[in-house]
């Protein structure tokens, strides 16, 4: 079994080239007008306050079923289970106090912790059943929707407890998996627009103030469940416009932590400032199979075959991360490491299978101006050229290039994709890998392989079955060769050294519970 990555550490263990990067996320995320903090005479650092002023470049909202928001929604959320800081799967009580699943697993009966939201009403078991009603929803569920469809119903038992039952048997590591992404939300305010103007959560923090496009101000929560925690009084997020800007007001002490930050400055900021590295997420080649010539399957096997892994980690990535083949982390227990060899770079491979394909030779990638996904198509696009494939670039401002992505308009791209934890299931999360016809890549046509390896990996019961399953939902993804694993992209923040205890969850969320200042 592969090494798993820890989640937060410093990344003084690894040389660190030049040039640029953007933190992992950038696809969700967006840079925000009207920056505040570069060149600003007020400094909040160098004191030893329960008080911090972290920097960023992303958008903030308040709904926890979106994506953009793993920078803050921790803070004003608790899940009903938190996983440890260090890259395991041990699961720790959090808002359910314990949880017991049938012998049959088909059900899970859950004991919610006595806690209050921060309006000061008592978290409910009926808060679980509307909140998994909207997660079932497609329209309203958003991330939360194909990780909660093995459930079929919600049921309220009592005031604290609420029992799931399922479709069918379910493996306990996928519904811990759910518990640990689901949020416990008051249900008068569960709906995206209500959670759009604010939050709604029980987490260690509260809202004090939100300025869109300027600040964001967290106070802490007196009445979280964990007592004595969080340690910190206030945290306050400033917006930047860019990244050199951010990094700019960190140097100038205008704030105390600059997150998600692009690996091109760690060189230049880790002899003063704290570098911590996040579990982060995945890059990947993704190819439009709805649009010629990525209709055709040997032609994105050619190309696959064209992806050169070490090339882009050391030129683009500034040596860290670790090599994918697809959506799976190193730490899945799906994820195989022979196929970073049996399928990895080879250009004469890629050459002859571009050959019996018979298909187009040149194609135009979308891409996100100024990311780093621009310099990884430059280089993919060197090598599609030896073995006759032109790969045109085609920049645009992120806003555009997310409309056409979700839009299924693009000819391929290099996209980012979550960690999928410990249940391989999980891949059919993104819209470019879902099983249904929203597939942005397949539309109505996925393949019946992939739609049926996906269903096997997340019902397997037993290791042997699960191991099988594993196996074919690889050699699907492989055979389909349309989300070409390229490497995974840490996240990266750099702190003033009195900031202790800052780290990321499993899905690259930061967590600030136990951070001090």
């Amino acid at each position: 079994m592969p090494t798993s990555p820890i989640q937060s550490r410093l990344i003084a263990r690894r040389t660190l080239l030049r040039a640029g990067f953007l933190a992992a996320g950038a696809v969700a995320g967006a840079p925000l007008l009207g920056a505040c903090g570069s060149g600003s005479s007020e400094s909040s650092g160098g004191g030893t306050t329960g008080r911090i002023t972290l920097g960023t470049t992303k958008i903030m909202q308040f709904d926890p079923y979106l994506t953009n928001t793993d920078i803050h929604i921790h803070s004003f959320y608790t899940y009903l289970l938190d996983y440890p800081p260090d890259g395991t799967y041990e699961p720790i009580p959090a808002g359910a106090e314990r949880w017991e699943l049938a012998s049959d697993g088909t059900s899970v009966t859950i004991t919610l912790r006595e806690a209050t939201y921060h309006s000061g009403e008592p978290v409910t078991a009926d808060d679980v059943v509307t909140g998994v009603t909207r997660a079932q929803d497609p329209d309203a569920g958003f991330t939360l929707a194909q990780p909660t469809a093995f459930i079929a119903a919600a049921t309220a038992v009592d005031e604290r407890t609420v029992r799931l039952d399922f479709h069918q048997p379910t493996p306990e590591s996928l519904v811990l998996d759910w518990m640990f992404a689901f949020p416990l939300v008051l249900a008068a305010s569960n709906t995206p627009a209500a959670l759009e103007r604010e939050p709604a959560g029980s987490g260690p923090f509260r809202l004090a103030d939100f300025r869109r496009d300027q600040r964001l101000v967290l106070e802490k929560n007196p009445d979280f469940y964990d007592d004595g925690k969080p340690f910190l009084d206030e945290v306050e997020y400033r917006f930047f416009t860019d990244e050199d800007a951010l990094v700019a007001g960190l140097e100038s002490g205008s704030v105390d932590g600059a997150a998600y930050i692009g690996f091109r400055h760690a060189d230049r900021l880790r002899d003063r400032f704290t570098m911590v590295e996040g579990n982060g997420r995945m890059s990947l080649f993704f190819m439009n199979a709805i649009i010629p010539p990525f209709d055709n399957k040997l032609l994105r096997q050619a190309l696959a075959r064209a992806i050169d892994r070490n090339r882009i980690l050391e030129q683009v990535n500034f040596g860290i991360g670790d090599p994918v083949y697809t959506a799976f982390m190193p730490s899945s227990p799906a994820f195989d490491p022979a196929y970073l060899d049996s399928n990895g770079f080879d250009l004469d491979a890629a050459a002859a299978l571009l050959e019996q394909s018979g298909g187009g030779t040149s194609a135009v990638a979308g891409v996100a101006s100024g990311t780093p996904a621009v310099q990884t198509l430059e280089i993919i696009q060197a090598d599609l050229k030896k073995i006759g494939f032109d790969l045109e670039i085609a920049p645009q401002e992120e806003a555009a290039y997310l409309e056409a992505l979700f839009a299924s308009e693009l000819q391929c791209t290099v996209a980012y994709q979550p960690n999928n934890l410990q249940s391989p299931s999980l891949i059919a999360r993104g819209r470019q890998m879902l099983t249904t016809e929203a597939n942005t890549t397949f539309g109505a046509a996925v393949p019946p392989a992939y739609v049926e390896a996906v269903g096997a990996a997340g019902t397997a019961m037993t290791p042997e079955d699960q191991q099988a399953a594993y196996a074919a939902l690889n050699s699907t993804l492989i055979d389909e060769a349309w989300a070409i694993g390229i490497s995974t992209v840490p996240s990266l923040f750099a702190l003033d050294k009195r900031i202790t205890g800052l780290v990321t969850d499993a899905r690259d969320f930061v967590d600030l519970t136990d951070t001090k200042g």
